[in-house]
């Protein structure tokens, strides 16, 4: 898998080689994109469910085809977020 997502706009866009650089590289997009998402304290409800998302995503994928997805990350943290 090799995906390219910019670092930033004012960057070159960088190889992704692994679901961690993956993951990482949409959290750090995501929150640099949406900075009302951040609360004042840092944290970032909507972002971290975001990266819970993508993980199950990556779970699911890989339970189906039977195959562990190489460089999972652990999600960030775990969040209950009200619908």
């Amino acid at each position: 898998m090799q995906v390219e997502l910019s670092q930033s706009t004012t960057t070159r866009p960088r190889q992704i080689r692994s679901y961690a650089e993956l993951q990482e590289q949409l959290h750090h997009d995501l929150r640099a994109q949406h900075p009302e998402w951040i609360d004042a304290n840092g944290n970032s409800p909507r972002v971290d469910w975001y990266d819970q998302r993508l993980a199950e995503l990556i779970a699911l994928f890989q339970s189906v085809n039977k195959q562990p997805v190489k460089g999972l990350a652990t999600p960030v943290m775990h969040i209950a977020l009200a619908a």
